[in-house]
């Protein structure tokens, strides 16, 4: 019996972007003596099934070798530079599959490449070694239906989701519209992987700002960006206006090229959806009624375009402030009149379009999301990444865990036990791996609530801390070193 370990959104690779600060030099040599103190940890209380949930490779922030060439290869040659950059983690990797572990690869957004057969092939390679079984290095067509059948050394890859043990695992990103895309499951066109309008804004963006973090968008509002830009004078902001105009070019290009509905991917993802829902035993409405609960990608029309980039705002107030003194002019009225009504209808077009956009807050709107996904697909635990924001929430009947970013030491552990002829996952632990130390944050079992209730009573379980506070229980374990 083999409990899960997981973990997500490490981002390794970071700091290979073309213009690196020395912060992100800073982050590879912490991965590199932190992240190999962690499995060591964690193999010595084995055997574990360690489960990476998501953005183990930063593809988004590496651009190394020529885009013109075959994507596949250049993945690949990307993703042996991420590794060659990390030697002691690739051996901890290594010695933590030689202990009789396994390790099991969710794809998140910012490694879809290892949809590609190769990139998988290279890094299962890296990792095992030669070939241990047939199809052992293949994305499953729903996950893993089973873990416990993921063999002791071996190195597995999912698509989409794991369903096993009364839980639900799934990186996450389906459900943040910039990151996703159309018809997720038929994710190429022409052989190139189809790319998010977040991953346009990161490679024609943030790539080219040495001065800006990785993950600034999760963190920065319309106006964060202009102070930005304003505080390092109008030489910089004349570049930054340049590469968001930019930006938004590439962003349109993709709506009116793979961003859109293509009848030839939809019907691929169709065929596969059916297939998934097969195999994992649902019904294929559960699927279709996940896919409904997604928001449509930003890259599927011009407003999601113009709503990610802010660009709504800046032509509502532009539009009026443009429009009104041309007609002011031709009716020959007073100019400045025109000027000033066209500001002041401007202000109040941006405060409406304003008003009408829900703020982008990943950490809720995947919380809110879980409890529907466990009813939908009838499972008790739902387990996701993405939001890098570490959480252990009940809503209704479900267990919501995120594993949140493993930059910040955040991880959980998935206890599993015996019920009847089946072993369960029963209990979630989010903990925090900090100084060669595991502390665990909280623990939440996946029994009813009323039950749940009863065992708090004993002293069993712990309470869950409400979003966006602290955790309710603290418990340190010995240091690892």
């Amino acid at each position: 019996m083999r409990d899960l370990l997981l973990m997500s959104d490490l981002h390794l690779g970071s700091h290979l972007k073309p213009r690196t600060r020395g912060e992100f030099v800073h982050l590879a040599t912490r991965l590199e003596e932190s992240l190999p103190q962690f499995l060591d940890h964690y193999a010595r209380e084995g055997p574990w099934q360690l489960v990476v949930n998501g953005d183990f490779i930063d593809f988004w922030n590496i651009e190394i070798g020529d885009p013109g060439d075959d994507p596949e290869q250049v993945a690949v040659q990307r993703l042996d530079a991420v590794l060659d950059a990390y030697p002691r983690v690739e051996d901890a990797l290594c010695s933590f599959l030689e202990e009789g572990n396994s390790i099991i690869f969710v794809v998140g957004n910012h490694d879809a490449e290892l949809l590609y057969p190769a990139v998988r092939e290279a890094l299962a390679g890296r990792l095992e070694g030669a070939p241990t079984e047939q199809g052992s290095r293949e994305i499953t067509s729903t996950g893993v239906a089973n873990l416990e059948e993921v063999g002791a050394g071996s190195v597995r890859f999912v698509s989409w989701f794991l369903r096993d043990g009364g839980a639900w695992i799934e990186h996450g990103h389906f459900f943040d519209p910039a990151c996703s895309t159309h018809a997720q499951l038929s994710p190429t066109r022409g052989g190139r992987l189809v790319k998010s309008v977040a991953e346009v804004a990161t490679r024609r963006f943030t790539n080219r700002m040495p001065e800006i973090d990785y993950d600034a968008a999760d963190k920065f509002t319309t106006m964060d960006y202009l102070r930005w830009a304003i505080a390092r004078g109008w030489r910089f902001m004349v570049r930054v206006l340049f590469l968001y105009l930019r930006m938004v070019g590439s962003m349109l290009a993709l709506w009116a090229s793979s961003g859109r509905v293509d009848k030839a991917g939809r019907a691929a993802h169709d065929a596969r959806l059916e297939k998934i829902a097969q195999n994992a035993g649902l019904q294929m409405g559960a699927l279709t009624t996940l896919q409904s609960m997604a928001p449509p990608p930003s890259s599927a029309s011009v407003g999601g375009v113009l709503s990610v980039t802010a660009l709504d705002l800046a032509l509502s107030v532009l539009g009026p402030t443009l429009l009104t003194p041309l007609i002011f002019f031709a009716l020959d009225w007073s100019v400045f009149l025109g000027l000033g009504l066209g500001l002041g209808v401007g202000a109040l077009a941006a405060l409406g379009v304003k008003r009408r956009r829900s703020p982008r807050n990943i950490a809720r709107d995947m919380l809110e999301v879980a409890s529907s996904v466990g009813e939908v697909t009838g499972t008790r635990i739902v387990l996701m990444g993405h939001s890098h924001r570490g959480s252990l929430e009940r809503r209704g009947q479900v267990v919501y865990g995120n594993s949140g970013s493993w930059l910040d030491g955040s991880h959980l552990v998935v206890r599993r036990a015996r019920e009847g002829r089946r072993e369960e996952l029963v209990e979630v632990e989010l903990r925090c791996w900090r100084n060669g130390g595991v502390t665990i944050l909280d623990r939440m079992s996946a029994e009813p609530v009323e039950a749940e209730v009863c065992g708090r009573a004993r002293g069993v379980s712990g309470a869950s801390p409400a979003a966006g506070g602290l955790p309710s229980r603290l418990a340190t374990e010995s240091a690892a070193q």
